[in-house]
């Protein structure tokens, strides 16, 4: 006799409900896997483009940067340490500091009597015992120009000694410790619009560059990318970017994980050339990633890194 099927067992039931569990459950994660790719996608692009943004801030202050003054300090946070960079040389975490030429006074500005733009300094000089007079510029904008960027005065400023021989750039520029470097004239005087007294005899020629700061660069352990100025190597007492009381911090970027730069030359650690002009430097910047949890990770194989070639002009 047959009899008519109304319902489901509850054997069926389960299984049923077992296989929507199991199709559920791939739903859901392929769901998961398509909004954490997305979420991934979202921070790379980002992180991206901040590396991009830093890289370019930190181009214009390398392009004015004097290519044998660039050193690295405070390796893996270890004070009062300098190293000339060496191509490649990423096992580490460096500050990064140089001395600038002050392109700013080079600019100058508007002269109502001659009717057009003058320099406050130009690199044309004539030199005369400790005298140097630099041709077609007034000192005075250059000193108001100094002032308005809130680096003290023209005459706490210094004077680049491109004759300088010594090859240390750590002891040449003062950018560790005071040493009495020669890679600068300091100001002794200034008597009037066209000349500057210095403390040392340069030596005839030419490209005589103001100095009016150093910089410093580095990674702090927040994350924050710092840049530190208005403080000058070449001063009694010394003045260095992590001790000098009046010194400028600015923060370039955040989620940043290290900071590199270098010169891609084999000698250039050993034996550089002083008179170069023009070097290309590799500047290098690592964002902080994501793990596998989607947590800020400083992992080698997270970190999301981007360079750039800059031209050095000095």
């Amino acid at each position: 006799m047959n009899t008519k099927r109304s319902a489901f067992t509850m054997i069926e039931l389960l299984f049923v409900i077992v296989i929507l569990g199991i199709v559920g459950g791939f739903a859901l994660e392929a769901i998961r896997n398509y909004y954490e790719g997305i979420y991934r996608t979202s921070e790379y692009t980002k992180r991206v483009a901040q590396a991009d943004h830093i890289l370019e801030q930190l181009s214009k202050y390398f392009e004015n940067a004097i290519s044998s003054s660039i050193v690295n300090l405070d390796e893996d946070n270890t004070l009062n340490n300098c190293k000339i960079p060496i191509a490649g040389d990423e096992d580490h975490d460096y500050t990064v500091a140089f001395i600038a030429v002050d392109t700013d006074s080079q600019r100058g500005m508007w002269n109502n009597t001659l009717g057009r733009y003058q320099p406050g300094w130009s690199e044309d000089v004539a030199v005369n015992e400790n005298n140097i007079t630099a041709k077609d510029a007034n000192n005075s904008f250059a000193a108001s120009i100094i002032d308005a960027l809130g680096t003290s005065t023209l005459a706490e400023s210094a004077i680049y000694n491109t004759d300088s021989s010594d090859v240390n750039a750590c002891a040449r520029f003062n950018l560790n410790t005071a040493s009495g470097g020669s890679g600068f004239h300091t100001i002794s005087s200034v008597p009037n619009t066209e000349m500057l007294s210095l403390n040392t005899v340069p030596a005839h020629g030419k490209r005589k560059y103001l100095l009016r700061t150093a910089y410093a660069f580095r990674v702090e352990d927040n994350g924050s990318f710092s840049m530190y100025t208005n403080f000058r190597p070449w001063r009694t007492p010394h003045e260095r970017y992590d001790t000098y009381a009046n010194v400028q911090q600015r923060v370039l970027g955040e989620n940043v994980a290290h900071f590199y730069a270098d010169y891609n030359a084999t000698d250039f650690s050993t034996n550089p050339d002083l008179s170069d002009r023009g070097l290309v430097w590799r500047l290098k910047v690592c964002m902080q990633g994501l793990d596998t949890n989607l947590s800020t990770s400083t992992y080698e194989g997270d970190v999301i890194c981007r360079e750039r070639r800059v031209y050095v002009r000095y």
